[in-house]
């Protein structure tokens, strides 16, 4: 007994250690995929079916202040409605506010396939994100390795950094060694056009040892690869992280504008798989 208790936590570590640890947050039937010719078995899914979230994958991010227009998340903006989830921006009164959901203490995964599909209004002064955060995150000193935010995607709508043309672009990046002093990061750009908006597209993000890829709906092409490049990006993060899907308002989204709130992005479903 002694021994078979020391090999499950023994096991319980290396997994951690590896970022490959999985917390599952519901009962599902494991469906198999293969994808670039490798096998994954899912871990986690929600198709956004019923009249609430589930409690069981998903909480409520707190009603934090975000970003630097004075915005905060709010629980009322973050639903179900018509088969999807609906994260919702606008002003409430004065104040802008906006929806987020997390799967923190419920969903961790490390390396494998994490998917949604997904449809995006076109805004300004807000951003929609799809993104993955370490508990560790914030550990100085070791780069990205032991623990990193990890942005999927964030859609940036009208940079205004940005010359005429370019203002549009899915945002990808790593942050790691905290929010502070410390903070470093790195990110890839890339553009995209009115087209991509009100249309439903399909994300599929690959995390392995070696590299972050991001391929958007039947591409060959990954829109996102960092193969070679781990120096840049603090390393491969090896902790197991949980998921997020927000909305927020920031200057970084362009001039906010009225006309086009309320704004949502609706997401018909996430899956995540884990090497088989």
């Amino acid at each position: 007994m002694k021994r078979n208790i020391l090999a499950l936590l023994l096991g319980g570590l290396i997994l951690s250690l590896t970022g490959c640890k999985t917390i599952q947050a519901s009962d599902i039937d494991a469906e198999k995929i293969t994808f670039k010719g490798k096998n994954y078995i899912q871990t986690f899914s929600d198709d956004f079916d019923g009249d609430k979230l589930n409690s069981k994958n998903w909480e409520k991010c707190p009603e934090w202040q975000r970003q630097d227009l004075g915005g905060y998340w709010k629980n009322g903006c973050s639903y179900l409605k018509d088969g999807n989830l609906v994260i919702e921006a606008k002003k409430d009164d004065n104040t802008l506010v906006s929806g987020a959901i997390r799967s923190k203490n419920k969903f961790y995964q490390g390396y494998g396939l994490y998917k949604i599909r997904f449809k995006a209004e076109k805004t300004s002064g807000c951003w929609y994100a799809f993104w993955l955060m370490s508990e560790t995150q914030g550990k100085i000193g070791n780069g990205s390795i032991d623990g990193a935010e990890i942005d999927i995607f964030e859609i940036i709508s009208n940079d205004p950094n940005m010359p005429a043309g370019k203002k549009m672009y899915l945002n990808s990046a790593v942050h790691w060694d905290g929010y502070g002093a410390e903070h470093k990061s790195a990110g890839n750009q890339f553009m995209i056009d009115d087209s991509f908006y009100d249309q439903w597209h399909e994300i599929t993000f690959e995390w392995t040892p070696e590299y972050y890829k991001a391929w958007l709906d039947d591409a060959e092409t990954p829109y996102w690869d960092t193969t070679g490049q781990a120096e840049k990006y603090g390393g491969i993060n090896t902790k197991p992280n949980y998921i997020k899907i927000t909305a927020e308002f920031g200057k970084w989204g362009g001039p906010l504008k009225d006309e086009m709130l309320p704004c949502h992005l609706l997401v018909d479903w996430v899956k995540v798989y884990k090497p088989e």
